[in-house]
């Protein structure tokens, strides 16, 4: 691991003194295992007050609970089941999206530091806290290796080094604050604590010019490095950028500061094999949601099972399936997949299992190897697994077996659309796990784990089985995934990815989508001139001069919005008003009607004579003005809180200006029709419960042509389609329900697993247009807050979320499952195509996108609905059973609160038997071997500052002299003792594991959110 093509970024201890070392290595393994199955049982944490669960219970999840409850005892009070409640969840659709780059191993981002803002490359590492870079002035930190020269403090007029008082943890050294890192493989840095502004974006300067980016420049504290050693100096990226569950980090900041509507982020990889200063984009990084554009895939949730440090998931099973295969779902039924014995105990000690970007490769606990080795000995036909490299052919590659790791569910229960599980890919399935059928199956194919070497022509498998404590899922498991990691709901997400970034000037989005933080608002439209409101009476009509008497009047200007923003930025009205201050306007008023438009009042002074030769509201007709040309396509407005959109129809006249088109009665040319995407539910699960999600690809179809005018023409047929033979009062959805994610470039590479290196003569023919398109299933009975709740929030304000009923949720399924059949017709892309001819607003077809799918046939029935799937936006809160006590009946009550006082007096004897455990331990007892292994001794994602002071804030226990002492956190802990001990000395893997799983199932884990 010590090569560069293998650079870690696992934080090591720093030791600085003998005495801040344990007293024995004994008491330290001692404190490792005491942790172990606690990590997937939060169990006794619910023996907290009953007023506390009580009032979680029914503020968020009372109606889901009670659900639960009624479906499995009938004794219980219906009137209470059936209670509105607001619901957990969301789309989580508003995000910033940027380029991930190859390094060394590794992968980068690009951050913009500074006023003016100075690029930078760090490496993302969910495995450490810690962002850092070389500084001006750095001792001999590679500059000549790194893609940008160092960051220049005395260039940015933003930047500022702590003082000696700020010091947090750090010490104060010169007047500054210092602290230092080490990592596993030996790398090194030491810096001083500073705070500028930081945004993430691409490399190129325009990215850091782009307004959307600039508005989520945050306050951030990182290192500014004097001094690197080992792979830090030489590495591609100029520094490191930790992205652990930790409040160093930048998203977290981002959300803090309001920069990001949800404490998340996601990240997808791909594999290039060459490497450049100039940057090879290998896959993209999601900041604040899911972006869910390049997924071929739904995304399905581990639990992560460490409340803050790490992101940590628990590891049921491994198995071996023979044959390969990229997903988790196999090639062919014939595929046979082999259980290789896992020994739940070990393999989820120590600090448990990681999700470690940093790291390249992918390390599991040693206890496994001999098995492992057996099984794939056995499916390969006598092949021996080990480290080495080997020569082989693609062809060969791609029969390598495929290894699946299976984790622990983030929610067992699942959602009812998820009644034939084997279809979806990622999810154990009752055919893998009947018990646990909702649990994430992670696949790594042999095109992740064996790495290829273009120098030596060479594939050197990178799973190695050497961990004494716990494993790492590296970088090389996570490629091919889009991997979310959210600290909000205490999961971690997987979907099977291209991981394709894509600029966003060579793809379309949806506005509403890709986040603004801020409202957005096109160009104003003149609804109501001067002449319009001027009081003519005032004017001489019977003079024969020029009339210059001046009169008085409004203007009413119209803007569409385009995007409404988030909760913690500026409202539409506070958008418009501070426009008008920085243009110099004068007074205004703003009214923003919640339905897409805005609307800005002016005084303004008009004399007769131009009121009346412009034409008036009373009659007589404009003589002045006249129409000089198109003010462009009318489309329509965002989808805003108030769930409606608008379209504005507008011309161009003499003056220059855009003016709303008046209709025969001289009423405004405004249409507003109900919507259900962006902003509307977004966040809101009782308003929509279901999204139904598409994958697209149009024979012929040419994604550059693609246009917003274009996209309402598709999503009227579309919608058109879908509800063709369905009566006007059981419509499935409207076009107002529907919104295209990405509309890109079909090419050949992309129904190739090598890309385009397996293509003849390596060219990459431009097919089509892939289309991904989302369905939101509305519920016409959720309660919706008021009117004027939405329309009067300011920045920072939430949206108030509507109430609704567990039975309302089934018809809307029932909906999704038509839809569903209605996708998979054969000739369903025709359809939809035959029905755009159709549309009156098509205009010259040369100009659209369909155009050649229009003239051909056989394209139009060469295209393809690829896949489609039902999202469910309420989470629920995971796997944990809730219990609402309103929907108990007396003896229900009182049989749960007998058990719940039993698992108390359980814990409690528990807790105090964990006293004998040191000692028996010393007596002779089986330890935890610390091995020979070169990773053994290494204390990972631990570090310290200058001061030696300790940050590795995931102890849930406390060891002091041998003894151990129970506290709230230590109770779950005190479930792993509950083992039996073997004749041979070792704990059992049926206890621990099976144990923990038990108790967790029967009186939840409260603290898993």
């Amino acid at each position: 691991r010590g090569v560069i093509a293998h650079f870690v970024s696992r934080p090591l201890t720093l030791q600085l003194g003998a005495a801040q070392q344990r007293d024995s290595d004994d008491g330290e393994i001692s404190h490792q295992d005491d942790v172990v199955a606690a990590r997937y049982s939060h169990l006794l944490q619910s023996a907290k007050s009953t007023t506390e669960r009580r009032s979680a219970t029914t503020k968020e999840f009372t109606s889901d609970s009670a659900q639960q409850s009624f479906a499995t005892n009938p004794h219980r009070n219906l009137q209470t089941s059936t209670a509105r409640a607001k619901k957990k969840g969301g789309l989580y659709n508003t995000y910033q999206t940027s380029p991930l780059h190859q390094g060394y191993g590794t992968h980068y981002a690009t951050i913009w530091v500074g006023t003016p803002a100075q690029r930078k490359s760090v490496i993302i590492d969910t495995g450490s806290h810690f962002t850092a870079f070389p500084c001006k002035g750095c001792d001999d930190c590679g500059e000549e290796h790194h893609t940008d020269k160092y960051f220049d403090p005395d260039a940015s007029t933003t930047f500022r080094a702590l003082g000696c008082l700020e010091c947090n943890g750090s010490v104060c050294d010169e007047g500054r604050c210092v602290f230092s890192q080490t990592y596993t493989e030996g790398s090194s840095w030491h810096a001083y604590e500073s705070i500028d502004k930081v945004f993430i974006g691409g490399k190129e300067l325009s990215s850091a010019l782009n307004p959307i980016n600039n508005s989520f420049k945050t306050d951030f504290l990182f290192g500014c490095q004097v001094k690197e050693t080992g792979l830090f100096v030489t590495q591609l990226a100029d520094g490191i950028m930790g992205m652990s569950a930790h409040p160093s980090t930048l998203p977290r900041a981002m959300y803090e500061q309001g920069k990001l509507e949800h404490n998340m982020f996601s990240m997808c990889f791909r594999r290039e094999l060459h490497v450049s200063k100039q940057g090879i984009v290998a896959g993209m990084l999601t900041l604040g949601g899911i972006d869910s554009r390049k997924d071929f895939a739904p995304m399905v949730y581990a639990r992560n099972v460490a409340k803050s440090g790490w992101f940590t998931v628990y590891v049921k099973n491994v198995f071996i399936r023979e044959k390969g295969g990229q997903s988790a779902k196999a090639d062919d039924k014939t595929q046979t997949l082999e259980k290789i014995p896992v020994d739940l105990y070990r393999m989820n000690s120590g600090k448990g299992v990681i999700m470690d970007s940093g790291t390249t490769d992918t390390y599991l606990h040693e206890s496994i190897a001999a098995p492992f080795e057996k099984v794939w000995k056995r499916v390969t036909g006598g092949r021996t697994y080990s480290n080495a490299p080997v020569k082989m052919e693609e062809k060969d590659l791609l029969l390598l077996p495929t290894v699946l790791i299976q984790l622990a569910a983030y929610d067992e229960v699942g959602s009812p659309l998820q009644g034939d599980l084997e279809k979806f890919p990622g999810l154990a399935g009752k055919d893998v796990d009947p018990t646990s059928p909702m649990d994430v199956l992670l696949a790594v194919p042999a095109t992740h784990y064996m790495e290829y070497s273009p120098s030596k022509g060479t594939y050197t498998p990178r799973i190695y089985f050497t961990e004494s404590a716990g494993g790492v899922i590296g970088a090389n498991a996570m490629q091919g995934h889009n991997v979310l990691f959210d600290w909000e709901n205490q999961r971690v997400g997987f979907a099977e990815s291209s991981c394709e970034y894509q600029e966003e000037s060579k793809t379309v989005t949806d506005d509403g989508n890709v986040m603004s933080v801020d409202c957005r608002l096109g160009a104003p439209s003149l609804s109501v001139s001067c002449s319009d409101s001027a009081d003519l009476s005032r004017c001489d009509g019977g003079g024969g001069g020029v009339d210059s008497t001046a009169l008085e009047g409004l203007e009413i200007w119209t803007r569409v919005v385009q995007a409404p923003g988030t909760p913690h930025g500026m409202s539409c009205t506070e958008v418009a008003e501070e426009q008008n201050e920085d243009n110099g306007g004068g007074p205004m008023e703003v009214n923003c009607d919640g339905k897409g438009v805005c609307r800005e009042v002016r005084k303004c002074i008009i004399s007769c004579a131009n009121a009346i030769a412009h034409g008036t509201a009373v009659g007589k007709a404009p003589t002045g003005l006249s129409p000089i040309g198109s003010c462009g396509a009318v489309t329509w407005s965002a989808c805003d809180y108030t769930c409606s959109q608008t379209k504005v129809e507008s011309v161009m006249m003499s003056d220059g200006k855009c003016h709303e088109e008046k209709n025969a009665d001289g009423g405004g040319g405004q249409v507003t029709r109900p919507c259900h995407v962006q902003a509307c539910g977004r966040s809101d699960p009782c308003r929509v419960p279901f999204v139904v999600h598409a994958i697209l690809k149009v024979r012929g179809a040419v994604a550059s042509r693609w246009t917003k005018h274009a996209e309402e023409i598709f999503t009227d047929a579309y919608a058109s389609i879908l509800n063709e033979r369905i009566l006007p009062k059981t419509r499935l959805f409207d076009s107002g329900d529907v919104v295209i994610l990405n509309a890109s470039p079909w090419r050949a590479s992309d129904d190739t697993i090598f890309g385009t290196s397996s293509l003849e003569n390596g060219e990459d023919k431009e097919l089509g247009m892939q289309l991904v398109v989302e369905i939101s299933l509305f519920n016409p009975n959720a309660e919706l807050p008021p009117v004027s709740v939405l329309l009067n929030r300011g920045a920072g304000k939430e949206i108030p979320l509507a109430t609704c009923h567990e039975r309302d949720l089934q018809p809307l399924a029932s909906k999704a499952s038509t839809i569903h059949k209605k996708l998979a017709q054969k000739n369903f892309i025709y359809l939809v195509v035959e029905e755009m001819k159709k549309n009156k607003s098509l205009e010259e077809r040369q100009s659209s996108p369909f155009y050649y799918t229009f003239e051909d046939r056989r394209f139009a029935r060469a295209s393809q609905v690829v896949t489609s799937w039902t999202i469910k936006t309420d989470i629920g809160v995971g796997s944990s059973p809730r219990i609402d006590f309103n929907a108990f009946t007396t003896g229900d009550l009182t049989m749960d609160l007998i058990l719940l006082a039993f698992l108390v007096i359980v814990s409690a004897y528990l807790c105090w038997s964990l006293r004998l455990w040191p000692s028996w331990r010393r007596s002779g007892g089986e330890k935890i071997s610390n091995g020979t292994s070169p990773r053994s001794s290494r204390r990972r994602n631990k570090y310290h500052r200058a001061n030696g002071r300790s940050d590795d804030n995931d102890s849930v226990m406390a060891v002091t002299d041998g003894e151990t002492y129970c506290d709230d956190r230590s109770l779950r802990s005190g479930m792993t003792e509950m083992s039996t001990i073997s004749e041979a000395g070792e704990p059992s893997a049926s206890s621990l594991g099976s144990l923990s799983v038990y108790l967790a199932k029967t009186s939840g884990r409260s603290n898993g959110h």
